[in-house]
């Protein structure tokens, strides 16, 4: 199996979607972040954020339940 299939592959599992979506949350945070604000990706940004919400969000879900079950994870589960 070659290399980008593999990726592709993981990707696609929980664990991958975990950590795509983990990315997404902290690179929102670090581009939210930037001074001064007229220097912020608004774009980049925006779109972060509609991949977050609509097909990488169980980090931010995990984030937000503080120790409860989502979706069959718990938070702080690798």
């Amino acid at each position: 199996m070659s290399e980008e299939a593999r990726a592709v592959q993981f990707a696609m599992s929980v664990r991958g979607q975990y950590i795509l979506s983990q990315a997404l949350h902290y690179g929102i945070e670090a581009l939210k972040a930037v001074e001064p604000e007229s220097m912020q990706e608004r774009s980049n940004i925006a779109d972060m954020e509609f991949l977050r919400e609509n097909l990488f969000g169980l980090f931010t879900a995990a984030d937000r339940t503080d120790g409860e079950e989502v979706n069959g994870w718990l938070r702080g589960n690798s």
